[in-house]
C-alpha cells in the first residue's frame, strides 16, 4: 500500500461492516457510517470530480472544519490522484487570499455557506477559481455567484451514482487509476500556521504519511484493535488531526466528531465511550485545572482529603516510575540498583492511600472519559510537566507526541507499554542527531538542537526554495529549531525553541516554555507569556481565568469577602505565581517572574494563537508592545 487510497480499499475489504465515522445528526444523535458505504459515496464523488476534467497531482482548496464530509472529500480527491490544499475557519482573509493565491487553486471544496459567502467576499483577490464545490446543505440563491460555478456535494454523489448505472466500466477504471499511484505523489499542501511568520506551503507526499501512520500504529499496538473509536475534536486541515484520520483508517477505526469545548467534549465521551483521544496541552490543561478547581470548591474535610490524595497519588506513582526504570535517564543519573531502593519504600508505604485516593477522587475523572477508555494522545505542543505528573499520577495514561507539520508531523511519542515520563521515544527508522551552536554533536543529556532523517520529512515549501533551504539539508537532514535533551533510552525531551530562548540584558539564558508549562497548572491563569529579550529582568503577560477567580472570591465567608478588582486580581495571580515558579521548584533566580500584566481578553486561534493553541510570540509581543514596556519603565 503506496497511497493512501490504497490503504482505504484494503481496509474496506477487510472490515466493510465496521463503523468508520460517527458524527450528529440535527438532534444530536450520533450517526455512524461504514467503511462499505463510504466507500461507496468516494467512488460515486471521485467519478463525478472526474467529469470537471480535474488532473492528476492538480491543487484543489478545501475550506473546512472538522466534519464526515471532509473525509469524503478527501478520499475523492486523493482516488483521483488530486491535491489538496486545506484551511478552517480560524484562517484570516490575508491567509486564504496568500494560500489560494500561491497554489493557483481552480476548484475548492467549501464547507457551508459561511466559507462560500466568505469566498465569494475575496472575489477581486482570486481570479482564478472557477468552481466552489459545496460540501454541507446551502441557501446559496442568496448569494451572488460572479461568475463561479457553484457545485453541491449532494448533487455530484448523484451524478457519479448515475455514472455508475450507466457505465459498467467506470468503477473498475476509477479503481485502476487508485493503483497506478505511487508513495513519490503528493498527498497534501498544508500551510503553516504562521507562529514565525508568513505561513508557507509544506508538501506532503503519499509515502512521508504512509511510512508515518504505520509506525505511529507501532507505539500502540498493543491495545489497538479493529472497530476502536477516536473522538475527533482538532482542526482537520492540521497535520496532527490528519495523521489521526489516516491511522484510523489503517486500524479498522471509526473517528467520532465532537468539539474542542468542555461542555460538548465530555458529553461526547460519555455518548461515545471512544478508546483513544488525540487533543493538544490545552485541552489537558483544561481538565487539570477544573478537577482542582473542583476540589478548592469543597469544605472542610472533603477539601483537605482531596488535595492529600493527589499529592500522595504523586509521591506513590514517582517512586513507582523509579522501581519500572520509567524516568529518562543521563549520564548523571544514579544506578538502577539504587534508584529501585530509593523509590520502593514509598511506593510501598503510600499504595494504602494510593487505593483509597482511586476510589474516592481518580475513578471520578477517570468515568468523565466514557468506560472505554484506553488514552490520550497529545501534540501540538510540549506537555506541562506538572500537568503531565498529575495524570500520570492519578492512573490517566498520556501519550506525549512530538513533531511539526514538515515531519508529517510525528517524530517520536511516548510508548504505551514503557512510557517514560517527561520523554519520547523517536520513531523506528529514523535518525537524529542533536547540536550546539556550532553545528557539533551534543553528549548525553546535554541540550541541543535536534535534526532529523527519515522517509516521513517532507519534499520541501512549495513554491519556495530558499526556505526548503534553510531548513533542509541537500542530504535530507531537517533542522527542527527545537531544543532537547536524550537520555540513555534514546528518548528525547522538548526544552524549548532555539528562537524563542530569552537572553536578558545581564547575559542570563532562559527557555519560556518549561516557566510557562508551570504557570499553566496555576488554576487563575487561562494563558501567559513569558517576555524578557534584552531586558533586565522575565515579566510575563497573563490571560486570566475569570470564571476560577470569580468562584475563589465568591466562596470567601462574607466576613472577609473582598470586592473583585483588577488589583486584587493581579495581587492573587502574583502570589499563585510564586508560589509555581521559584528555587524549590528548580527555576533560577533569573528565571523568577519579577512583573506581570494582566489582559482583558482572551487569545484567539487566528491571531494570538496558532490553530494547535501554541502562541504567536511575535504577533502578542507586537500587539502588547506598549504594555510590555510598561513593565519595565521604571
Amino acid at each position: 500500500m503506496q497511497t493512501i487510497a490504497q490503504v482505504f480499499l484494503k481496509r474496506t475489504t477487510e472490515h466493510p461492516s465496521l463503523a468508520v465515522q460517527m458524527e450528529k445528526d440535527k438532534k444530536g444523535v450520533f450517526q455512524s457510517t461504514t467503511y462499505k458505504q463510504l466507500e461507496g459515496q468516494v467512488i460515486s464523488l471521485a467519478l463525478a470530480l472526474k467529469t470537471l476534467n480535474i488532473k492528476r497531482q492538480q491543487l484543489i482548496g478545501i475550506l473546512s472544519d472538522n466534519c464526515a464530509k471532509w473525509l469524503l472529500s478527501d478520499l475523492a480527491m486523493q482516488f483521483i490522484g488530486a491535491v489538496d490544499v486545506p484551511r478552517g475557519s480560524e484562517a484570516t482573509d490575508n491567509e486564504i487570499i496568500q494560500i489560494l493565491s500561491e497554489v493557483q487553486s481552480e476548484v475548492c471544496f467549501v464547507q457551508n455557506d459561511k466559507f462560500l459567502k466568505k469566498i465569494l467576499s475575496l472575489r477581486s483577490d482570486l481570479p482564478f477559481i472557477k468552481t466552489l464545490i459545496v460540501m454541507e446543505s446551502s441557501n446559496f440563491d442568496n448569494v451572488k455567484t460572479d461568475g463561479i460555478d457553484i457545485l453541491f456535494l449532494d448533487r455530484l454523489l448523484e451524478m457519479g451514482n448515475d455514472i455508475l448505472s450507466n457505465d459498467s466500466n467506470a468503477k473498475a477504471e476509477l479503481l485502476e487509476d487508485v493503483e497506478k499511484g505511487t508513495g513519490d505523489e503528493l498527498c497534501t499542501i498544508i500551510f503553516t500556521s504562521g507562529t514565525t511568520g508568513a505561513c508557507k506551503g509544506v508538501m506532503l507526499t503519499q509515502d512521508n504519511i504512509v511510512f508515518e501512520i504505520e509506525r505511529v500504529s507501532h507505539f500502540i499496538e498493543e491495545k489497538l484493535e479493529p472497530g476502536q473509536r477516536w473522538l475527533s475534536v482538532l482542526p482537520i486541515w492540521h497535520s496532527f488531526e490528519r495523521a489521526v484520520d489516516y491511522t484510523v483508517l489503517w486500524n479498522s477505526n471509526c473517528i467520532c466528531y465532537s468539539k474542542p469545548i468542555s461542555r460538548i467534549m465530555l458529553t461526547d465521551f460519555q455518548k461515545v465511550n471512544p478508546q483513544w483521544f488525540p487533543s493538544v496541552p490545552r485541552v489537558w490543561q483544561v481538565i487539570y485545572q477544573g478537577v482542582y478547581r473542583k476540589i478548592s470548591k469543597q469544605k472542610g474535610f472533603a477539601k483537605v482529603a482531596g488535595t492529600f490524595f493527589i499529592n500522595n497519588a504523586i509521591k506513590y506513582r514517582l517512586g513507582a516510575n523509579k522501581v519500572k526504570g520509567l524516568i529518562p535517564h543521563t549520564k548523571d543519573s544514579m544506578p538502577r540498583v539504587l534508584e529501585v531502593l530509593s523509590g520502593l519504600p514509598s511506593m510501598i508505604l503510600r499504595y494504602p492511600m494510593y487505593k483509597i485516593g482511586q476510589k474516592a477522587v481518580f475513578d471520578n475523572v477517570k468515568h468523565a472519559l466514557g468506560n472505554n477508555f484506553i488514552c490520550g494522545i497529545s501534540a501540538g505542543g510540549s506537555m506541562p510537566k506538572g500537568i503531565d505528573t498529575f495524570f500520570n499520577a492519578i492512573g490517566i495514561t498520556l501519550l506525549d507526541g512530538y513533531g511539526m507539520t514538515e515531519t508529517a508531523p510525528v517524530l517520536a511519542v511516548r510508548h504505551y507499554s514503557k512510557p517514560l515520563l517527561g520523554a519520547m521515544q523517536v520513531m523506528d527508522d529514523t535518525q537524529i542527531k542533536v547540536l550546539d551552536e556550532d553545528g557539533i554533536e551534543v553528549k548525553e543529556g546535554e541540550k541541543g538542537v535536534l535534526h532529523v532523517k527519515g522517509r516521513q520529512i517532507m519534499k520541501g515549501y512549495y513554491n519556495n526554495e530558499v526556505a526548503t533551504k534553510k531548513i533542509l539539508s541537500d542530504d535530507g537532514w531537517l533542522n527542527t529549531g527545537d531544543l532537547v535533551v536524550v537520555s540513555k533510552e534514546g528518548a528525547i525531551s522538548v526544552v524549548g525553541r532555539a528562537k524563542d530562548t530569552i537572553v536578558l540584558s545581564g547575559g542570563e539564558n532562559l527557555e519560556p516554555l518549561p516557566i510557562e508549562g508551570k504557570l499553566s497548572e496555576v488554576a487563575f491563569i487561562e494563558s501567559a507569556v513569558v517576555i524578557g529579550q534584552d531586558r533586565k529582568y522575565v515579566s510575563a503577560l497573563i490571560v486570566p481565568n475569570m470564571s476560577a477567580i470569580k468562584e475563589y472570591f465568591s466562596s470567601m465567608s462574607d466576613s472577609i469577602k473582598l470586592e473583585m478588582d483588577m488589583d486584587q486580581i493581579k495581587e492573587l495571580i502574583q502570589e499563585k505565581i510564586n508560589e509555581k515558579v521559584n528555587e524549590k521548584f528548580g527555576f533560577k533566580r533569573h528565571e523568577l517572574i519579577n512583573k506581570i500584566t494582566i489582559l482583558d481578553k482572551s487569545f484567539e486561534i487566528g491571531s494570538e494563537l496558532s490553530a494547535k493553541q501554541e502562541l504567536k510570540r511575535f504577533v502578542i509581543e507586537q500587539k502588547y508592545r506598549q504594555l510590555i514596556e510598561g513593565m519595565y519603565a521604571f
